[in-house]
């Protein structure tokens, strides 16, 4: 029997080679030069929109927002697994070694996005504020919030109510969001009154964990959710053998399926589109980028080239994290005795994935308007349902070519 530290070195080893297995398809695509393309265009129009920032604007609110809504996520990676709810449960009183490598390794691999982070929104708060040196202090307290919310989010997995967890962060995230705006505006005094509830919140949380057991099941749980968002991710790129598909019933929305008619040429059609609105992972895509994208255009003054680069992306990332869909039920072999042709999944899937950019491109084309931004609104729409077909019919057509031909291989 392995050592507990030895455990956590060949887990440690085994992510880590996964992990690589998978960024060797992910970073050898050429999706990585167009979002190289993206990450230049998004810096320019950073750039442009901070010189017309007004002076009013509430930079330190705003900085404090974001990076206090990053931080509530803050977890240990336990790297357990289902087997260790029989095999490990009686070394619990053993694990702490294995825990505090958990620990050390979560946190380093929490730093590096939140550092970042810290360093985008720089430009945003030194442009309407001078106290570059209160900034700087705030880097310094990010790293001690990111071990303070770990800590508060480990110990509150000891809690037997499922609901808490829902309130911690809800607390946690108004506790940090208040420190930092109270040191980005220079006010020390009140940042370390929040500081001292925050440790009385801490021990608070220590103490109702103390004498309580591991909730192995909540922990391997927490993990698996953790890797199965990494796998579809990867997903994009390559076929993930470990990812598990999850539905959701949304009974709200069948008035789409019955939408769609009755015959062997809308078969796929109907599946993908049943798959696309109980998927909880197509839909919630969907949902995600579509809210970022309109905020932004909501609450961004941005020119109509800014508005259009905004849209365009939107519906970009969106159908690339899509194409997947294509393959749902490739893993089925009961589709294989339709009596329906090959073309037709290709072209259904096709005719799905337009309507859903589509759809995209008009409902942020509306939030537009409704800024009564209207030569803003119609033309990014008007780029929207030339850039969908080109996208759909150009782009994804050959990725999906190239992933059929694999597959026939």
């Amino acid at each position: 029997m392995k050592s507990v530290l030895e455990l956590w070195n060949s887990r440690l080893e085994e992510h880590i080679k996964e992990v690589r297995s998978y960024l060797r398809y992910m970073l050898n695509d050429h999706l990585l030069i167009v979002m190289i393309f993206l990450l230049a265009g998004g810096a320019l129009w950073y750039q442009s929109w901070l010189k017309e920032l007004p002076e009013a604007f509430p930079a330190e609110m705003a900085t404090a927002a974001v990076l206090a809504a990053v931080l509530i996520l803050s977890s240990v990676r336990t790297l357990f697994k289902e087997a260790d709810l029989v095999f490990l449960l009686p070394l619990e009183g053993k694990m702490n070694p294995y825990l505090r490598k958990a620990k050390t390794y979560s946190f380093i691999q929490f730093m590096l996005p939140i550092i970042l982070l810290f360093l985008l929104l720089g430009p945003l708060y030194l442009a309407v504020s001078s106290a570059g040196a209160w900034y700087l202090a705030t880097g310094v307290l990010l790293l001690l919030l990111i071990w303070w919310n770990m800590d508060c989010d480990w110990y509150i997995s000891f809690s037997q109510e499922n609901i808490s967890i829902a309130g911690d962060r809800l607390v946690r995230f108004a506790l940090n969001a208040a420190v930092l705006y109270f040191v980005l505006s220079a006010m020390p005094v009140y940042a370390l009154i929040i500081a001292l509830l925050m440790g009385m919140l801490y021990m608070y949380y220590r103490r109702t964990a103390k004498g309580k057991g591991l909730r192995w099941d909540r922990l391997i749980r927490a993990e698996y959710r953790k890797k199965q968002s990494f796998y579809r991710l990867a997903d994009l790129f390559t076929d993930v053998p470990k990812l598990r598909k999850e539905a959701k019933r949304r009974i709200y929305l069948d008035w789409i399926l019955s939408s769609i008619k009755f015959g062997q040429e809308h078969v796929y059609l109907y599946m993908l589109s049943r798959a696309f609105i109980r998927g909880t992972d197509y839909l919630g895509v969907f949902i995600r980028l579509t809210v970022i994208a309109g905020a932004v255009a909501f609450f961004a003054e941005t020119n109509l080239y800014g508005a259009i680069a905004v849209i365009l992306a939107a519906i970009f990332l969106t159908g690339v994290q899509l194409i997947s869909l294509v393959k749902h039920f490739d893993m089925l072999s009961l589709p294989d005795l339709y009596p329906v042709r090959t073309e037709v999944k290709s072209k259904s899937f096709y005719t799905l994935l337009r309507t859903i950019l589509l759809t995209q491109g008009f409902l942020i084309g509306a939030v537009l308007m409704l800024k009564l931004e209207w030569i803003q609104g119609a033309a990014s729409i008007g780029a929207a349902v030339v850039f969908v077909f080109i996208f759909v019919y150009g782009y994804v057509r050959r990725r999906v070519e190239a992933m059929t031909s694999r597959g026939n291989q």
